[in-house]
């Protein structure tokens, strides 16, 4: 696709990450005393100079009663640890660096399992949600369409309610920097029904979810696609156009200012995401792209840490989400 809509593959939007704050406020300077014995606290009103005490803080608890879900950051980032598998041939060689190959295949079981687990633990015990494993692709495939659609249409409220934050506002920075007389056409042609996606065009690679901490039935969830398609996009300079029609000349010399649709075979790595808050399902969204995960990235991240039990990873998790 072209670089308007998406880079090629391998190259991901940049998306900004943000996190719900549930910490309560520190004043600097404030005393931190010991409890006086018995004998000292007679005397303690001479000596101490007391400060008038403060309001508690609600916890996040009760704050999130207050909050609508359409006041909810959505855009808290890519869950840690989310291991995305790359294509073959940009694995590890098996004869040049067979310990990197063994290590990359091994973190692939290890997440399958503990992604599996994570969803179970979320869906059936701590709460009560499908697990929509067959309505995945389904939903990936939908919201992948309507949003380039509406990006090449720019209507931008509709793309607001299908995107995260970071998304949205790199979209539609792209929309306000077209001219008046640009007009912006985006087609999927076909999937490219291929062995790294199964021969389907839309392969699920990760899905993960966890409990928003201190506040009740709410929770987050996100899949990772890898999407391979046939795409085009037509960009029209309708300003020759309207010349033309005022001059009351033929449209052909004009027509030639159109350019023809640029058709690219795109490989991206998108993540979807549902947000539930106080038991009241946001849908799901577009988080952006992702990229595959790399030897680096295993070896130097603590999120893949060898060391880490799957009950480690969970707590991860939710440490991310405080």
């Amino acid at each position: 696709m072209a670089s308007s809509l998406r880079s090629p593959a391998g190259k991901t939007l940049s998306i900004t990450q943000s996190a719900l704050n549930n910490a309560r406020p520190y004043a600097p300077g404030a005393p931190q005393c010991r409890s006086f014995s018995q004998t000292s606290q007679r005397w303690a009103f001479k000596t101490q100079n007391f400060s008038p005490r403060t309001a508690s803080q609600p916890s996040m608890k009760v704050r999130s009663k207050d909050l609508l879900a359409n006041q909810l950051p959505n855009d808290i980032g890519l869950l840690p640890g989310t291991f995305v598998r790359p294509l073959w041939r940009d694995l590890p060689s098996v004869f040049d660096t067979p310990r990197d190959r063994l290590q990359m295949e091994w973190t692939w079981i290890k997440a399958w399992f503990q992604n599996f687990m994570s969803l179970i633990i979320y869906t059936k015990k701590d709460n009560n949600y499908p697990l929509l494993l067959t309505e995945r692709r389904k939903i990936a495939t939908s919201l992948y369409k309507n949003m380039y659609t509406l990006f090449a249409s720019g209507d931008i409220p509709k793309l607001k309610q299908i995107t995260c934050d970071g998304l949205s506002t790199k979209l539609i920075s792209q929309i306000e920097a077209r001219r008046p007389t640009e007009v912006v056409t985006w087609n999927l042609i076909k999937w490219l029904r291929q062995p790294n996606t199964y021969f389907t065009g839309i392969r699920v690679l990760s899905d993960r979810a966890t409990q928003l901490p201190e506040v009740p039935k709410s929770g987050i969830r996100q899949i990772v696609l890898r999407v391979s398609s046939r795409q085009s996009m037509t960009k029209v300079n309708t300003a020759p156009f309207q010349l033309a029609a005022k001059a009351s000349k033929n449209v052909a010399a004009a027509q030639q200012q159109q350019q023809p649709a640029k058709e690219q075979d795109v490989t991206e790595y998108v993540v979807i995401q549902q947000l539930i808050w106080n038991g009241k399902d946001a849908g799901w969204r577009v988080w952006g792209n992702t990229k595959p995960t790399t030897m680096e990235q295993i070896w130097h991240d603590p999120s893949f840490a060898p060391g880490m039990t799957a009950l480690e990873r969970l707590d991860a998790m939710k440490d991310f989400m405080k």
